[in-house]
This record gives structure tokens, C-alpha cells and sequence, in this order.
């Protein structure tokens, strides 16, 4: 590491340790509520969501609890009902004035339980929300619970990260094991640590921060058992209830955050706490028991067993840098892998060897975290040390079956970092594309100097050594495992798993009101930068003479400035990163490949069949993907005049256009969602899964 770049990371470390993230605590007195308005609003139609607080006293918390709530989340339509439990402090008083909010009061305690319950009787949103008093909620508390709702199925309840106000983590969602035994995950750890910091099922979170359906499918309210009186074990069993009787899961959202002061909440509960516990843990234990098991720990009696409800095998997948999925071919591919994992029910780890510094991967962080995949970041722990990606790495090698590493560079970074860790462990290769084939065929284009020949060499070997050290070997297409296999790597250690492509529902725009030609790409990846050289400078001034009326556009990230600034006009647009791709999909007449070197399978071609786009590819663009000429597209060689042609038969003939649209889909049975998951069930049974 040269001098310059080892500062750089200090510098770099050190500030992340003095910038460490803290939640905002506001805490005020009372006198200063006694001069604060608060601007709640009743809503004149039904709420989405009923927000239920029990108290018993502490009107300073419950304040401050309802301070925070009129912070965020401002738009979402909600009603707070509060359960005033035969306060003897001046609670009531301080509610009373309160405008907005439902005050409803006991002339005897009735404790947590049932305060709860009735709150929910009371209640008229889709949704409960309870929520305890000694808590102060933070942006976003309530739609990112919310949002489980939205995007996944069967979403029984979803429960927030409860930090300390020490900044600690309290609970990031909990596990049960036989015996009744309780994993609250996290207890003290670091708020942003990353193995807590991804949405995952569990087996319940704590009622202090619980959103839930306010009746089941048959309409009968979601209420807490009394069986659980007068508190311990309730909201427990309410998401058991949830899971085995409704077939409802159960989420842990760490995007919503709460500061809990422990403790301080009322809870009705009578003196001898251990007593009521043990009672309501047995009660617990005769209802639920059958469906836990035993595996509380792992085989060093240290570590809790997070796999415990994962199916095997769990899996590390290892990266060079953060995938994209909407901005390469290979990051949505490694995207459809997750999701085929993730529907199998096994645990998924993401580790990438380097972060843009910009902080441009945090949005992927998230997106992949939010999907339910724990990716690894530095973060600093409660010592005030940075936990290195690294070092997640080495603990997760601790819970997982199946090291997937990625890529020649990637491998050749990765399994020697953790060779000395992975007795027992299978170690799958994904070749992503044969990169030394590419940049083989790349030397037809360019001045082939010995570094040249040295770097291609050194790829290869790189790529081969990752065949040759992995227990399972992955091609993205048949015709690169042949090359493979042809140089000596073993045939059935070797499995293609390609893309994933499926026919969409678009817009079914008409020929004639269709006009110009599509081209999309990474720009990072250089034979999508010769493939537009060579469309504005070779194939396009031949189109011109016959037709100048067409139009080019260009679309996808990274595109080099100098080339923008020499190619675009408005018949040759440049067009960038677009959020949304498909207008252009639905309304261009052809869409254009015109790559002139590469490997693997070519994602933008599997893309403009997805929308029944023809296309115009040459040999290299074709390969590996079944495609037919004049049938499913035209398939022209490597000659300008050639190319031009083609498109111009295309752009002008709509028979053939109607034919190759109509066609567009045959060749997508081979990158189906079935085909792919079929191909992953057969590696992970020859591993021995």
C-alpha cells in the first residue's frame, strides 16, 4: 500500500470513530411542556394506523413520547389512543389539554395487558401500533414498518431496533429456542452493526414497539391473551399466534429506531417479577414448545445460532465491489441469485472487497439490507473500534455452509484472506464471464503491447486458480464451460447458471409510431464503450446516407465525458442513467448490440427481449444466448456494412419486425427464474446440500 493511500484510510478511519452515529435524544422537563403546543389532528376518516399507549404515571415520558410522534411521519394518517391506567400524578391533566389525541381512563389499574386490549377495542385503523410510553421514536419509525406491509407477503407483525439511551442496541427482533429459551439479538452491541442491521424474520419483537393487524382474515381482533396476565410473555405469544395459526410472519424492521428507557415503562406487573415470569414461560412453553429447537448455540457454546430458522445452506457471498442491479448485467444477475436463495429460506451474507468513497454504494447498501441480505460495512462498535469488513467476514464464516466468490479478482482477494478459516466449508467460483477471453479477443482492436500479453496471462492464471481451488465451479453460459472443460477443468464440477430474463408487460406501442434505435450499457465495461465508438463512427454514417432521419440513443451510467462531448447531438443522444429504462424499451423500433468483443452473456439483448424489443447483434452479442437469425433477431459479423444493412432491413421491414417481436420470447426459456433455480438446486446437491 503506497504511503498516501495508507494515510488516506486513517484519515478516513479516524473520522469515521469521531463521526460514530447517535439517535437524537430530546428529553425535556416538564416546564417545558408546560408552554408547548401540540398540533395532533384527528383524522375525519378512518386512520391507517391506531398508535396504543398504555401509562400508568411517568406523564414526563409519556411527553416526551408524544413529542417525538408529532415529529415524523407527519403524512401518514393515524389516531393515538391513550390508556390512562388510574394515573395519581397529573397524567391527566397534561392529556386533557392535549388536542388530537384520544385520552381514555381507568378508575382501577388494570395493568399493561389489558390496557392494551382495550386500546385496541377502542381503535379503528387498519393497523395496531403499540407502543410504550418510555420511548421516544425517531424519522421514520412508523412507515419503514409500514413498508414490510407493502412489499412483502403474508406480513403478520413487524417490530422496530430498540436502542438504549446510551446509543447501545437493546433488541434488533428475538429468537426463541426450546425451553422457552430467549435471544433478544443484540443486547449491547453497536447500532449499526451489521449483522442486526438488515430486515430478517424472527420469532417476535417486543409490544414496546410492535405494529400488527387489527383483525385476522375472518375480522376478530388481533387482542393479547389474558391467559398472560397481568404481563410477560403476551406480545410473545401474540406473534406465535400470528405465525402458526394465521401463517403470518414475523419481521424485524432495523430502519424503524427507538430509544427505549428501559424499565420505566408501566407495566401492571405485581412484585415478584421472577415468579411471573416463570409462570407465563411455562404457559408459554405448553402452547409453543413443539416448534423450537435446541440449537440455541453454535458447537463452541458461544455464539447464538442465528441459522436456527434459516434452511441449510447458509451463505457468504463474496464481491469486489458492491453490486448494481440497475446498472450492470452481472449485479442483476448476482440480484436474481439472492432472490432464488432467499425464496429457498437460506441465509444470505454480501461482503464486497471495496466501497466507492464518494458514499454512492450506500444506496445499494440499503436496497440489498431492505431485501433482507446482511451486508457487511465498517461500522464502530461500543469500544469506539472499527469492525473491519474483514473481520465480519471471519465471524461469518462461523455460521455459514457455502463461501460464493465472485469474479477472478474477486477470488483471488478473497480466498486468500480467508483460507485459513474455511475447514469444512464448500467454495463455489462464479466466473461471471471468462475475463481473460474477452480481453483475448479484445487484442484484434487494439496495439497488443507484452504488458498487454502479461496482464491477459495473469487473468487467466487468476481464473484458473479459482477453478482449480473451488470445490464447484460456475459458468454463465454452455459454450464457456466447454472452453473450460477443454482445458483440463473436471465437467461435472462445473454448472451454468445464466441470467435471469422474463418476458414483461409493456405497452404495446405500434411500428409505425415507433422511431430510432436503442443502445444501453455500463461504460466502466469497455467493450460497451467500443460497441458505441463503434456505432457513431463506423455504423452509423452508413445508415445516415439512406435514411438520416433516424435517431441513436445512448443510455447507461458512466458514459465517458470526452466521448459525450464529440458524440452527442440530436441524432446521436446521449442519454445517461435513467431511473426507468422502460419508455425507451416500449417506444425505440430496434434495439442495437453492435459488440465487437467480449464473453459470457449479454444482459441489455436478454433485456430487449424481455420487452419484445428486435434486436440487431453481431456474433459476440449472440453468444451463449440460443438466438436465431431472422428468427429471433438478425445476426450480423463484425463489418460496418454489414451492421448497417441489418438495421436498416429491420428499421424499414415490419414484417420481419413483427416476426422477431412476436419470436422475441423463445429464447427466454433458458434464462427462466425455473431454469436457473433448477440449475442452483443441482450445485447445491452436488455439494452435498
Amino acid at each position: 500500500m503506497g504511503i498516501k493511500r495508507f494515510f488516506a484510510r486513517k484519515i478516513k478511519d479516524r473520522n469515521l470513530i469521531k463521526n460514530k452515529r447517535k439517535l437524537n435524544i430530546n428529553h425535556f422537563n416538564l416546564d417545558f411542556f408546560k408552554n408547548y403546543n401540540f398540533t395532533f389532528t384527528k383524522s375525519s376518516v378512518d386512520p391507517e394506523v391506531s398508535i396504543i399507549i398504555p401509562v400508568h404515571n411517568q406523564i414526563r415520558y409519556t411527553l416526551n413520547c408524544l413529542y417525538t410522534l408529532e415529529q415524523f411521519d407527519k403524512n401518514i394518517s393515524k389516531e393515538i389512543i391513550i390508556i390512562n391506567d388510574n394515573s395519581s400524578d397529573n397524567t391527566l391533566q397534561y392529556l386533557n389539554n392535549i388536542a388530537g389525541i384520544t385520552v381514555i381512563s381507568n378508575s382501577e389499574n388494570l395493568g399493561f395487558l389489558r390496557n392494551a386490549n382495550k386500546g385496541i377495542m377502542a381503535a379503528t385503523g387498519k393497523y395496531i401500533y403499540l407502543l410504550n410510553n418510555d420511548v421516544e421514536v425517531q424519522e421514520k419509525y412508523l412507515s419503514s414498518l409500514l413498508s414490510v406491509f407493502e412489499t412483502k407477503e403474508n406480513v403478520g407483525a413487524v417490530g422496530s431496533k430498540m436502542v438504549f439511551a446510551d446509543n447501545s442496541l437493546q433488541e434488533a427482533g428475538c429468537l426463541i429456542f426450546k425451553d422457552a429459551e430467549i435471544v433478544n439479538l443484540g443486547r449491547h452491541d453497536a447500532i449499526d452493526a451489521s449483522k442486526f442491521n438488515y430486515l430478517r424474520k424472527v420469532d417476535y419483537c417486543s409490544g414496546c414497539s410492535l405494529l400488527f393487524g387489527r383483525k385476522d382474515v375472518n375480522g376478530k381482533l388481533n387482542l393479547l391473551d389474558e391467559a398472560f396476565l397481568p404481563a410477560y410473555y403476551e406480545e410473545t405469544d401474540l406473534c406465535q399466534r400470528l405465525k402458526y395459526e394465521q401463517n403470518l410472519d414475523i419481521y424485524y424492521q432495523p430502519k424503524s429506531e427507538i430509544i427505549h428507557f428501559e424499565n420505566i415503562s408501566y407495566t401492571g406487573k405485581d412484585n415478584d417479577k421472577e415468579a411471573l415470569l416463570q409462570k407465563n414461560r411455562e404457559v408459554f412453553k405448553s402452547r409453543w414448545d413443539r416448534y423450537f429447537t435446541t440449537e440455541r448455540f453454535l458447537d463452541d457454546g458461544l455464539r447464538t445460532n442465528f441459522n436456527a430458522h434459516y434452511k441449510k445452506p447458509n451463505i457468504l457471498i463474496l464481491e469486489e465491489n458492491m453490486p448494481k442491479p440497475d446498472k450492470d448485467s452481472g449485479s442483476r444477475r448476482l440480484f436474481e441469485i439472492i432472490k432464488i436463495l432467499q425464496k429457498n429460506e437460506h441465509r444470505i451474507i454480501l461482503a464486497v472487497k471495496q466501497f466507492e468513497d464518494d458514499g454512492s454504494d450506500d444506496f445499494y447498501v440499503d436496497f440489498f439490507r431492505s431485501m433482507g441480505v446482511e451486508v457487511c460495512k465498517d461500522y464502530v462498535n461500543t469500544r469506539d473500534k472499527i469492525v473491519k469488513v474483514s473481520d465480519q467476514v471471519t465471524e461469518a464464516l462461523h455460521y455459514v455452509d457455502i463461501v460464493w466468490i465472485f469474479r477472478p479478482l474477486g477470488f483471488d482477494f478473497w480466498f486468500r484472506q480467508i483460507k485459513n478459516n474455511i475447514s469444512g466449508k464448500k467454495i463455489i467460483y462464479d466466473m461471471v464471464d471468462l475475463h481473460y477471453l474477452r480481453m483475448e479477443r479484445e487484442n484484434t482492436y487494439l496495439e497488443v503491447t507484452k504488458r498487454r500479453n502479461q496482464e491477459i496471462k495473469s487473468f487467466k492464471e487468476k481464473e484458473f486458480f479459482g477453478m482449480n481451488n473451488a470445490n464447484a465451479v460456475i459458468s454463465i453460459s454452455d459454450e464457456e464451460k466447454e472452453i473450460v472443460c477443454r482445458q483440463g477443468i473436471e465437467r461435472n464440477k462445473i454448472f451454468t447458471v445464466s441470467n435471469i430474463h422474463q418476458s414483461v408487460t409493456v405497452k404495446r406501442t405500434d411500428f409505425s409510431k415507433r422511431e430510432g434505435i436503442l443502445f444501453i450499457g455500463g461504460y466502466y465495461h469497455i467493450p460497451n464503450v467500443d460497441a458505441v465508438k463503434f456505432l457513431f463512427e463506423k455504423i452509423m454514417p452508413l445508415v445516415w446516407k439512406k435514411n438520416d432521419s433516424i435517431t441513436v440513443y445512448i443510455l447507461g451510467p458512466n458514459f465517458p465525458e470526452d466521448l459525450k462531448e464529440k458524440y452527442h447531438s440530436d441524432k446521436f443522444q446521449i442519454l445517461g442513467y435513467k431511473e426507468s429504462i422502460d419508455y425507451w424499451f416500449e417506444n425505440s423500433r430496434i434495439f442495437v448490440a453492435p459488440l465487437r468483443y467480449g464473453a459470457g452473456v449479454k444482459g441489455k439483448i436478454g433485456q430487449a427481449l424481455e420487452f419484445g424489443l428486435p434486436v440487431v447483434t453481431t456474433t459476440i452479442g449472440a453468444e451463449g444466448m440460443g438466438l436465431e437469425d431472422k428468427v429471433t433477431t438478425l445476426i450480423s459479423d463484425e463489418s460496418p456494412e454489414d451492421f448497417a444493412k441489418k438495421i436498416l432491413e429491420l428499421y424499414n421491414d415490419e414484417n420481419l419486425w413483427r416476426t422477431l417481436n412476436f419470436n422475441s420470447a423463445l429464447p427466454l426459456s433458458k434464462f427462466s427464474i425455473e431454469t436457473q433455480e433448477n440449475n442452483i438446486t443441482n450445485l447445491l446437491n452436488f455439494l452435498g446440500f
